[in-house]
Order: structure tokens, then sequence, then C-alpha cells
């Protein structure tokens, strides 16, 4: 096969190996790749056909990536920013203040619907383009080792952070410059339902009680916070 693409320059690509990649039927994880050369008759009477294997090497795939790879334009991280690589965007928010929205319902979510709230320092995650969320204890930049709370909010999975996104208005793209977009498309969302098992909050009256709460108070009290068991390094390598 023969492939001409306008790059720049006129360029001609050919056909030089092909990888083929073999799985173990029954465990569905085990897997090697082999690495064939194309052999082709000189005379370019007959097809190209696959040359003998050979087991993929890490210095062949070194090779391959080089010859992959694109030029990126380098990013200044902002202070805020945890971890960063092409799948994973995490970063912490301190507290604020900032309306909480609920679906209609029952007459205690109309009572707190659309008044403003505080909220706990926030560690954010977008993996693959999904947002998971978590609650900090203090209001200071974590470490690795900081252990971390669970976020106080319908929509959202205790035990793993995984926000429910619904019809929540996000960001096509996820890089430092859309950070702002996912929080606020998250506070401008409507809270409808729990999602999955799990604590929410210490507070006696619950989710819609440490709300009703907090509704024109200036600082969401960190007793109320209910721990994940889970430290920043641990929610960092789930996304691994």
């Amino acid at each position: 096969m023969q492939v001409t693409t306008e790059i720049g320059t006129r360029r001609e690509f050919v056909l030089k190996q092909a990888l083929l990649i073999y799985e173990d039927q029954i465990s569905k994880r085990e897997q090697f790749a082999t690495v064939h050369d194309i052999l082709r008759e000189r005379d370019g009477s007959q097809p190209p056909q696959l040359g003998p294997g050979q087991l993929l090497t890490k210095g062949f795939l070194q090779h391959l990536c080089r010859g992959l790879q694109r030029k990126t334009k380098p990013v200044i991280l902002p202070e805020n920013v945890l971890a960063c690589t092409s799948d994973l965007l995490v970063w912490w928010t301190p507290p604020r203040l900032h309306r909480i929205f609920f679906s209609d319902g029952a007459e205690d979510r109309r009572e707190v619907n659309g008044r403003v709230c505080p909220h706990p320092a926030l560690l954010w995650s977008v993996r693959h383009g999904s947002l998971y969320l978590r609650a900090l204890a203090e209001a200071s930049r974590p470490s690795a080792s900081t252990p971390l709370m669970v976020a106080p909010y319908w929509n959202t999975e205790a035990s793993r952070g995984s926000v429910c996104e619904g019809d929540m208005q996000r960001p096509r793209e996820t890089d430092v410059t859309t950070m702002l977009e996912w929080e606020e498309g998250f506070f401008n969302s409507r809270f409808t339902h729990p999602s999955g098992m799990g604590k929410l909050t210490s507070h006696a009256g619950g989710f819609i009680g440490v709300w009703t709460e907090l509704a024109g108070t200036l600082d969401f009290p960190s007793q109320y916070l209910v721990p994940a068991r889970q430290t920043l390094q641990q929610f960092v390598e789930e996304a691994i």
C-alpha cells in the first residue's frame, strides 16, 4: 500500500512493517505483540505479504513514538494544578460562596433552591473526559498524603467521587484554560438525586439538612464532612 499526503512538502509513505497483537482468550488480559516486515516481489507482481514475526521490544516502541511525536506547545501550570497528563487534570479550589440549585421536588428543596451557600475546599479531577470530585477539610494546597473527604453533593458518588453530569454544561476540551468552566458547570447545574451508596455528610439532617442550615452563612463547617478513606496520592493513582 502506498499513501501520498501533503505535510508541508510532498512526501511518499510506503508500508514497511505491521504489528500483530495476540490476546489470551481465557483471561482476556494477557497480551503480546509481534513486529513483521512487509515482503514484496521486486517486479510487483504479487501483493505484499507479512514476513516472519519478532517480539515487540521497548526499543521498537521508543523508535515508533519518536516517529509519531508531534510538537506541543508548553503550558504554564497555575498554582492550583496538582497533576496533569494527556488524560488527567487534577486541581483544587479554596472555599467559596456560590448558589446551589435543585431540581423541582419536595418543599424542603424549594426552600434552599437558588440560595447562596458556603462550599468547602474542593479537589477536582477530570479523567478521560469524566468529572470526579472530593472535598478538603482544610483550605490549603493538599500534599500527596493529605486525607480526602467526601464531596457533600447529590449527583456525586461517595465511594469514588464520580459525578453524574446529566445535562451539566461542560467544556469540549479539558486543559488548564477550562478548569473554571468545569467548576461553573458543576455549580450551575441542578442537583437531582443521590448517586450510589455512601454517606455524603455527617449532618444529622443529611444532605438537605446541611444545605438548609448553611444557606445564607459564610463558612462550611469541616465537621460536616465525611472521610473518604483516601489520600490525594491514591485518588490520582486511580486514574492510571
